[in-house]
Order: structure tokens, then C-alpha cells, then sequence
């Protein structure tokens, strides 16, 4: 994530991992959304996990540079 002042927030490091096509051993992430979820007045990310039969929502709100974990769950549908 880069903000408004160029500063960069890693949320998420993954190193380059070969996987099988058919059943993955990888977990990945990608943006869903950037929105406010707490209210507070400043957006949120929200990311979509998967791994091999598993899939997850997680929430991040940045504060004071620093990334900080407010909602991750199991199971959901799109």
C-alpha cells in the first residue's frame, strides 16, 4: 500500500513458490477493496486469501505507518 505521502505499507510477503496446478500448496492474496470498515474516515484493505480448498476475507487498517489486522474470517461466498 503507498500513501499519500509515498510512504509503503507491506501487508503481505510472499516469496516465489512452484506449486502444483492441480492441487496448490501456495497461499495467495489478492485486493478485494479499499474501504472504510471501522469508520473511522479512512479506508481499509480488504483481501481475499486462498489456499487448496480454503478461502478467507481479511481486513487491514494502517496506523501510524504500521499495518494492524481488524477482521479475518473463514468461509464466505461471492
Amino acid at each position: 500500500m503507498i500513501g499519500r505521502d509515498s510512504q509503503v505499507v507491506v501487508l503481505r510477503e510472499l516469496p516465489f513458490q512452484r506449486t502444483d496446478a492441480d492441487v496448490p500448496l501456495v497461499t495467495t492474496w489478492s485486493l478485494l477493496d479499499l474501504t472504510d470498515v471501522d469508520g473511522d474516515g479512512k479506508p481499509d484493505v480488504v483481501l481475499r486469501g486462498d489456499a487448496y480448498e480454503n478461502h478467507w476475507l481479511e481486513v487491514y487498517s494502517v496506523q501510524n505507518g504500521s499495518p494492524r489486522m481488524i477482521f479475518s474470517g473463514l468461509g464466505y461466498y461471492l
